[in-house]
């Protein structure tokens, strides 16, 4: 019973990996920066195997070291929150137009845009 029970956590988090690697698509955004703080950014947890590693609670456990910075832009012509996590703070002009761009997922049902992996912020010209 119980390695059919191991057996379908594997499977199944296998299964959540292959769909979250689906989704994740190569983005470019065109954004303007509105002056909100950079955060820095605690990636999720993963075990061995990739599966993110959760607490007794169920909830999702994340990184002790920072992997960078998250900012926060919003997308021209569609006002969606666009978040960047970019490995170095740097010094962004309000209200000034970048062109961002990396590997990350669009939620439209959350209004969100969440590029977390090769991501690049330059001005836009």
């Amino acid at each position: 019973m119980v390695k059919d029970n191991d057996l379908f956590l594997k499977l199944s988090g296998e299964a959540d990996r292959a769909k979250e690697e689906k989704r994740k698509q190569l983005l470019k955004k065109v954004v303007v920066y509105l002056k909100a703080d950079a955060k820095p950014h605690f990636p999720k947890k993963r075990d061995a195997d990739g599966n993110v590693v959760k607490d007794e609670k169920g909830h999702e456990v994340r990184e002790t070291v920072s992997d960078g910075f998250s900012y926060t832009f919003s997308e021209f012509g569609t006002s969606k929150v666009v978040k960047v996590v970019y490995p170095a703070k740097l010094k962004l002009g309000m209200l000034q137009a970048y062109v961002v761009s990396g590997l990350g997922y669009d939620i439209p049902s959350g209004n969100l845009v969440f590029i977390d992996e090769g991501s690049k912020i330059a001005l836009y010209k």
